[in-house]
């Protein structure tokens, strides 16, 4: 088993409170975490304290909440307070996205390009055509999410992994059925995988708990070394 899907520092807890106190409070229980800033209602000097707290930290701004200047702009002050990587979405604006990647790199931040479907999974093509354009648009890491009605949905999005070896690559499918492939992604070569802080604080429809996942990798781990 490869060292890395048996550290718990593969799992990255998505952190959606609003206020900058909720926000450091979660951070004291996790070592990295995605900092939801489309949630949050905190200030850009929040934001700089945050980022330069010395956690393992992704910034993540979706649209929403904040017009497309004041997602940038927060996202920009949380890439120069020290984040270590920053998501940004496949279908973003050229130029939003090449801003965010000109600093990204500057700063030594690794850039994530992301897709969410959250009505089906493509087809096998389909998807490959998305993780080729999300390269070819500058990831460092592609993040690619679907919606899986049926066991076949998750295989097909878990099939991905055999099609790009050497590809830092996130892809998993939300919904019950889907819940394996958020865990499975890390067995197959994902650098890390998503998870909630606690249960009934999901940011996305069946993500696990960090908890849970980390019983399950304890598990695992004893089984294989029996």
């Amino acid at each position: 088993m490869n060292d890395k899907v048996t550290q718990f520092d593969a799992i990255c807890v998505s952190i959606g409170e609003q206020s900058y106190s909720e926000i450091m409070a979660a951070l004291e229980k996790v070592d990295f975490a995605e900092i939801r800033l489309d949630v949050s209602r905190i200030a850009g000097n929040e934001i700089k304290s945050i980022f330069s707290s010395g956690k393992r930290l992704i910034a993540t701004c979706r649209e929403g909440f904040y017009s497309n200047d004041e997602r940038r702009e927060r996202l920009l002050e949380a890439i120069r307070a020290g984040a270590d990587f920053v998501d940004v979405e496949t279908e973003a604006g050229d130029k939003f996205r090449e801003t965010i990647a000109v600093q990204a790199k500057l700063n030594y931040c690794k850039l994530i390009v992301s897709y969410h479907n959250f009505d089906e999974t493509p087809s096998l093509p389909e998807m490959c055509n998305i993780v080729d354009i999300c390269k070819k648009q500058g990831a460092d890491i592609v993040k690619l999410v679907t919606t899986a009605r049926n066991t076949s949905d998750a295989a097909r999005v878990l099939s991905l992994y055999d099609k790009y070896p050497d590809t830092n690559l996130v892809a998993f499918a939300m919904g019950e059925a889907g819940l394996i492939t958020r865990l499975a992604c890390i067995y197959l070569g994902a650098p890390y995988t998503y998870a909630a802080i606690s249960d009934d604080k999901p940011l996305a429809n069946g993500q696990i708990s960090v908890g849970k996942i980390k019983n399950v990798m304890t598990n695992l781990k004893l089984k294989v070394n029996e």
